[in-house]
């Protein structure tokens, strides 16, 4: 092993590792760009009609559970059924508060991307749907007991 006081470029090859870091954090910065916009504008879209208020008036009762407004529920569905990023992209224009945040990120971290860990776990012969009814399950009790902390409830 070269010491650090005599590297030079053709001992370490750094500036190869820090182009391909580079590519590759710019690759996956613009594919989570792409799932994240469209989101995100989405949902402001829906702020401007009634849709957004209708659905989360439907969803209250639901979401009133864990103390967290109606509007809450398209985090956790997006973020159950697509992913993190796509819940993230979501929750912003929402404006919620930091315990609420808080709330829905520790039930998608139990609970996320179901629909491509349910397939991974098919394909690994493990009870995939029994599982993914776990986590659901699991989510929404956690949730529950830690909203009364959170939320004062």
């Amino acid at each position: 092993m070269m010491s650090p006081d005599k590297a030079t470029d053709e001992g370490y090859p750094w500036k190869e590792a820090v182009a391909t870091g580079l590519r590759s954090g710019l690759s996956t910065t613009f594919r989570l760009v792409r799932i994240i916009i469209p989101f995100y504008f989405l949902i402001e879209w829906l702020k401007l009609t009634p849709v957004l208020g209708w659905l989360g008036h439907v969803l209250a009762p639901v979401m009133k559970i864990w103390g967290l407004p109606g509007e809450a529920g398209f985090v956790l569905v997006t973020g159950n059924l697509v992913n993190l990023y796509a819940a993230i992209a979501v929750m912003i224009p929402l404006h919620l508060s930091i315990p609420q945040i808080t709330l829905i990120g520790l039930m998608l971290g139990i609970s996320h991307n179901l629909i491509v860990e349910t397939a991974v776990l098919k394909e690994a012969r493990m009870p995939a749907v029994r599982l993914a009814l776990l986590r659901l399950v699991s989510s929404g009790i956690v949730g529950w007991l830690v909203s009364r902390f959170l939320m004062g409830g």
